[in-house]
């Protein structure tokens, strides 16, 4: 097993940066398939007879409901905290590399 021989901080890093890459990935493609489905399904004006009347954001005019809005806005919301579960990541990797000048590579 390869990963025991590891440092604690070495798997965390990769653990977190893993995560965080993920997570920003599959929050990034939700948003832009629901922004297309949107953009595909939706009338390009209001249409209050089915409840779309409200604007959605980042689909350029088109209209949906208030849910799909919110849906739209938390998903975005979400990347964030991915993103900053990477960045740990990364910074824990950089503050140990920044400890072992022995590892540098000379040239």
């Amino acid at each position: 097993m390869r990963i025991l021989n590891r440092e604690p901080w070495q798997v965390w890093s990769k653990v977190l940066m893993s995560v965080g890459v993920v997570g920003c990935l599959a929050v990034f493609l939700w948003s832009f398939g629901l922004i297309g489905y949107y953009t595909l399904t939706r009338p390009y004006g209001p249409l209050p007879q089915r409840g779309w009347n409200v604007p959605l954001p980042w689909t350029h005019g088109f209209y949906g409901t208030f849910q799909e809005k919110q849906q739209l806005l938390q998903l975005h919301d979400w990347f964030f905290p991915f993103l900053l579960v990477a960045v740990v990541g990364s910074v824990i990797q950089q503050l140990h590399k920044k400890k072992e000048p022995w590892t540098k590579k000379q040239f």
